[in-house]
């Protein structure tokens, strides 16, 4: 791998927001529904998100100001008039819609009515839910934290959750369950993100100390056969095994590459077991 170094010093606002949005993705989309002071409600997505603390629950996004003006946006000028909004998570089903709300209307524009969303009245702040998200929070402001000055500059509101709302049918083991969310994140330029079916994928949590990469075979780290992730699959596990005592099998490969292919494949199938003994095997060829 070749390695090109950009100086964030040598970029423009514009051009620094590019390297940041195409560098971290996906990110998630904190959809904001805010009021301003006289009642009007104001609805805008923004994917400087994420949670910060769970006791209490704490989350945080960032309305920055605009790179090309310095101006600050309706949901921020909202949130420090009012101390308060709703963060409702953005599904699949919802994402053309939800484009039609980033747009930048003139103060007053209703982005409820501009993108057919359906505004459910909260409990706690008068700012709306929006009925078609599956998962949303109402928020009490706790801090603004004002990063730079100028265009481009940051403007996180690190809201308190007050509650949080869910579409009951996607809950599993009363959580919900991201294989029924649906969710969609945001990357660089106009890509998206979804969430759900073949690209979602579950790695195992760390067994407790696992015994690491610096353990495994040395022949191992040598392969052109097995990845990075096979090894760190391996390096997973609760104990290194014996492997002098790995018993052979009539059908098992027999040549280096195939039985390094054979442990590739144990590996992807999570058959951890499996893939040991051929790490004997392995060893003995």
């Amino acid at each position: 791998m070749s390695l090109r170094t950009v100086l964030a010093s040598d970029l423009n606002p514009i051009q620094a927001n590019a390297w940041l949005v195409g560098s971290i993705a996906p990110r998630p989309i904190a959809f904001a529904s805010t009021v301003n002071e006289a009642g009007l409600r104001n609805l805008a997505p923004f994917s400087f998100f994420n949670a910060f603390g769970s006791n209490p629950p704490m989350l945080a996004f960032a309305p920055n100001r605009r790179g090309r003006d310095g101006t600050t946006k309706h949901t921020y000028q909202n949130v420090v008039a009012t101390e308060e909004f709703v963060i409702a998570t953005v599904s699949h089903a919802m994402v053309q819609q939800m484009n039609v709300a980033s747009a930048e209307y003139e103060d007053g524009v209703d982005e409820f009515v501009k993108s057919g969303f359906t505004p459910l009245p909260a409990q706690f702040v008068k700012a709306s839910l929006v009925a078609e998200s599956p998962v949303q929070m109402e928020c009490k402001l706790h801090q603004v934290v004002v990063l730079g000055s100028g265009p481009g500059s940051g403007l996180m509101l690190i809201g308190e959750i007050l509650c949080f709302h869910v579409d009951e049918t996607r809950l599993t083991n009363d959580v919900p369950d991201t294989r029924k969310l649906d969710l969609v994140g945001r990357n660089g330029d106009a890509f998206y993100t979804r969430a759900f079916g073949e690209a979602l994928f579950e790695v195992a949590k760390p067994a407790g100390k696992p015994i690491g990469y610096d353990r495994l075979p040395e022949v191992l780290k040598a392969s052109h056969v097995l990845s990075g992730n096979d090894l760190g699959r391996l390096a997973n596990s609760a104990e290194l095994p014996d492997l002098s005592s790995m018993e052979a099998h009539a059908d098992d490969p027999v040549t280096i590459p195939e039985l390094e292919a054979a442990i590739h494949f144990a590996l992807q199938r999570e058959d951890l077991p499996e893939a040991w003994r051929l790490v004997g095997l392995r060893l003995r060829a």
